[in-house]
């Protein structure tokens, strides 16, 4: 293992550690993409071929002190910002964390800082399809072992003792899988508890299976309340982005899912219209007592000189270098045209949920037609019953170290994991950056994700 690979798998929770066997807890080996037939941008991804080049340029400069994590997280605003920003946006400002679940955290952080005597309510929607961990860290929990700070921390206790969060779940689908609005139970809720709380409403868009909650929520609802919109997918368009920090909503974003950097890295964009109302001169240590386990000063703007001081000066590297991936893919994409992508995604979601629907054994979810189309959600079920969540697990984790032998041409396949709903589950298949770039250039083929399919109806009736 070289320095570089090592060094990216460092930097987070033990989600991202390798085991033993050189693969992390999703069985996907994170350091190269070669030889490896992915869709499953949704979960995880590998370093790619085409950018680790540049990010092992970059490593080589900071390691010989040439720039600073400092230096080039700077730079790495700059680049992010380019990407999303529009010339009548207004500015935004850019907080970092290791992962999309670590992102949770800062809401109930500015939250503390604002109104440090009213405790808060996080209103989270979809919660069986957000990433893992994040409704422990929406009600201020360790959502894991480990920090890039700490070694270790007690995994579902909480950041502080006097930090209190409720919380009220609005689950993403019904029992038949239909997607549930939960928009007036969204707006009674926050009425009832306007008045004993701080309320943070959290809201996806492109959760798991693709669910994107109706903006109308925003735009309809009232203004003294904190909304953050999970982008963590970032499989939305700049346009999107531009509108919803118009409404001054935080947003989440990662680049480890759509721009496929490995596993995992994320930043949420906080509009300037909110950034005023956070003190950027120097605050009481106390309010920050407990999320200074789980930021670096780094992580924070330089603008907010007094914040960073209550934060450690530890550089995380691994982290920097995963968005430095993520930021290289994105603009290698921005080579092609967005008709030119949108017809690539399209394209691939008519042709392969067409040929989903010729096998017996798979189902394409309800509701599949209004989510992301760069994923596709679909249960499987044998002899009249559908495969549980252990038995789906059984056939994943089993195409992630064993799909070569049937499709001989890659030496890794891989999906995104599966996902449960009330008592049910379902598999998903997703295109990131990466894998679009490459079906443009080979003018469409969709022979590999056929045999994927293919490959993965082999397994279940072997196993099942």
């Amino acid at each position: 293992m070289s320095e570089l690979e090592k060094v990216i798998t460092e930097g987070g929770d033990e989600r991202i550690e390798l085991k033993e066997n050189g693969l992390n807890k999703y069985f996907v080996d994170p350091r190269t993409s070669k030889g490896h037939l992915n869709r499953g941008s949704c979960t995880c991804s590998a370093l790619s071929v085409d950018v680790r080049t540049k990010v092992s340029t970059v490593y080589n400069r900071l390691i010989t002190n040439e720039v600073s994590v400092e230096d080039i997280r700077i730079k790495q605003r700059f680049r992010i910002k380019a990407l999303l920003q529009d010339s009548y946006t207004d500015d935004f400002n850019i907080f970092f964390a290791p992962s999309g679940s670590d992102l949770c955290y800062f809401p109930l952080m500015f939250s503390q800082i604002k109104n440090p005597n009213k405790p808060i309510l996080s209103l989270i929607t979809c919660p069986e399809e957000l990433g893992t961990g994040s409704i422990l860290a929406n009600t201020g929990k360790f959502f894991s072992d480990k920090t890039q700070i700490e070694k270790s921390v007690n995994k579902g206790a909480p950041l502080k003792a006097d930090l209190h969060v409720d919380s009220i779940l609005f689950p993403a689908r019904n029992e038949d899988g239909s997607i549930i609005d939960h928009k007036q139970a969204i707006y009674d809720a926050i009425d009832e508890h306007r008045d004993t709380h701080q309320i943070i409403v959290n809201l996806v868009i492109g959760s798991k299976s693709g669910i994107e909650d109706n903006i109308s929520i925003i735009t309809d609802g009232p203004a003294d309340v904190t909304w953050v919109v999970d982008l963590c997918q970032m499989r939305a368009t700049p346009k999107l982005f531009n509108e919803l920090l118009a409404k001054n909503c935080l947003l989440m974003i990662t680049g480890s899912k759509f721009y496929q950097s490995p596993p995992f890295c994320g930043a949420l964009l906080v509009p300037e219209r909110y950034a005023k109302e956070i003190e950027h001169g120097d605050i009481d240590s106390s309010l920050v007592e407990g999320f200074d386990k789980i930021y670096s000063k780094f992580d924070i703007p330089p603008s907010y000189k007094g914040l960073r001081t209550k934060f450690p000066s530890f550089e995380n590297i691994g982290f920097t270098l995963r968005w430095e991936a993520a930021i290289c893919e994105s603009e290698l994409l921005a080579n092609y045209s967005e008709r030119d992508v949108t017809y690539a995604i399209s394209n691939w979601n008519k042709h392969v949920k067409e040929y989903l629907e010729t096998k017996e054994l798979f189902n394409i979810m309800v509701d599949q037609d209004v989510t992301n189309r760069s994923i596709i959600s679909f249960k499987i079920a044998k002899n009249g019953q559908t495969l549980t969540n252990d038995q789906l697990k059984k056939v994943y984790e089993h195409l992630c170290l064993h799909g070569s032998k049937y499709f001989p041409k890659y030496e890794r396949l891989s999906t995104g994991q599966p996902v449960t709903y009330e008592s049910y589950s379902f598999l998903r298949v997703a295109l990131g950056s990466t894998n679009i770039r490459k079906l443009i250039e080979e003018n469409h083929d969709l022979s590999d994700d056929f045999k994927l399919i293919d490959v993965i109806e082999q397994i279940t009736n072997e196993l099942c």
